[in-house]
């Protein structure tokens, strides 16, 4: 098994799900749900996007404490709404949903991140999820520490 279906959970496919359906309430859009953008020569797949409405946004199903690989994840899918941009010559809504107040106020402090989030206009929202929902994403994670030690 390789490390990226290691680090993908049942659980966290299932909380972005529901999270998602959560963002489309918000912002009262239908939105697509990981549609395939082709990016130069390669394609890009965000959780959610609308190119009529020029919206495109990351959900970051994860409680607690992130590791730098997470933070990674994060600048990488910053630089995939920052590419579309670009390439579309359009500027559109970027969109980070998070769903714990750990990472909310990581992404929004004072972290090169958030001040990257800031200065390229991404706006962070945070989406509460049920309490069975958030036990169920904290042992997949421990199990998933476990996994991958």
């Amino acid at each position: 098994m390789e490390r990226s279906e290691q680090s993908n959970s049942f659980e966290q496919q299932m909380a972005e799900q529901i999270i998602f359906e959560k963002v489309q309430n918000w912002l009262n859009k239908n939105l697509k749900e990981n549609a395939k953008i082709l990016v130069g020569k390669t394609y890009m797949q965000p959780d959610f996007y609308s190119k009529e409405d020029g919206i495109i946004g990351e959900i970051f199903a994860h409680i607690g404490k992130s590791k730098k690989g997470q933070d990674n994840k994060i600048a990488n899918d910053i630089l995939k709404m920052l590419l579309l941009e670009k390439l579309e010559k359009r500027t559109y809504r970027k969109i980070i949903v998070v769903c714990d107040e750990q990472e909310m106020k990581k992404i929004t402090g004072t972290s090169v991140l958030a001040e990257c989030i800031r200065q390229f206009d991404i706006e962070v929202k945070m989406i509460n999820i049920e309490t069975d929902l958030r036990t169920m994403l904290i042992a997949a994670q421990k199990r998933q520490r476990m996994i991958n030690a």
